[in-house]
């Protein structure tokens, strides 16, 4: 069971209009036939025409899901993926003996940056920072953007060293972002299903509660 960050459309909307214009279309001509003894076309023009239309409407539908379950900025996933796939992750994580770490990433002194260097500057920021986490975290792993400069990680594990090491790639990506104006860095908490809690909403709050316990520590020596 795969739950990673993967960037191409499904195809449950253009096979569902497919299978439902071609039973169609196979009806209609049982019934032309049965009626008429053959079908009024020897190459069937029209149910080809109609395979096409439905192909584009279910692409159409395709790309309209996949764009609620993404950032427009980033390209990561958004609350509504995660909220959705944490039920799915849970049990697979359960049924063979895993751990979740629910990780909530903060840049830190965003707010400075965008005011000394201008919202474009911030976005940039943004933007190489989700590159970084799906350059440092595995495929399998759900990446999100959770709301201006928070970022919601869930990785599945067995060795705690694994997390340890995914985000210590991260904290060293960051460290040759391009078109960087300032250093940049991040403090990230985390939360463990199940064993600090089976809820995603308490991971969450415990994981940005740890999270702010880091930042006030970067504060008190940046300050």
């Amino acid at each position: 069971m795969k739950f990673g960050t993967n960037n191409t459309l499904g195809y449950r909307g253009r096979v569902i209009s497919l299978l439902f214009v071609g039973i169609l279309i196979l009806f209609i001509r049982i019934v032309v036939i049965h009626q008429f003894g053959e079908p009024p076309h020897k190459l069937p023009v029209p149910a080809i025409i109609a395979l096409i239309v439905a192909w584009q409407i279910g692409k159409f539908y395709d790309r309209s899901v996949y764009l609620t379950m993404k950032d427009s900025l980033t390209d990561l996933y958004n609350r509504r993926f995660v909220k959705e796939k944490f039920v799915k992750l849970a049990k697979y994580a359960t049924k063979r003996g895993l751990k979740i770490a629910v990780l909530i990433s903060d840049v830190n002194e965003f707010k400075k940056i965008n005011d000394r260097y201008g919202h474009d500057y911030g976005d940039t920021i943004l933007l190489n920072i989700a590159n970084s986490l799906k350059a440092s975290f595995h495929k399998q792993d759900i990446i999100a953007r959770w709301g201006g400069d928070e970022f919601l990680i869930l990785s599945i594990y067995s060795n705690e060293g694994t997390i340890k090491t995914k985000i210590d790639t991260f904290q060293s990506n960051l460290n040759s972002m391009p078109k960087r104006k300032t250093d940049v860095s991040v403090s990230i908490g985390k939360a463990n299903y199940p064993t600090d809690h089976t809820n995603l909403e308490e991971l969450i709050s415990l994981a940005d509660a740890n999270m702010y316990e880091i930042k006030l520590n970067y504060r008190e020596k940046n300050n």
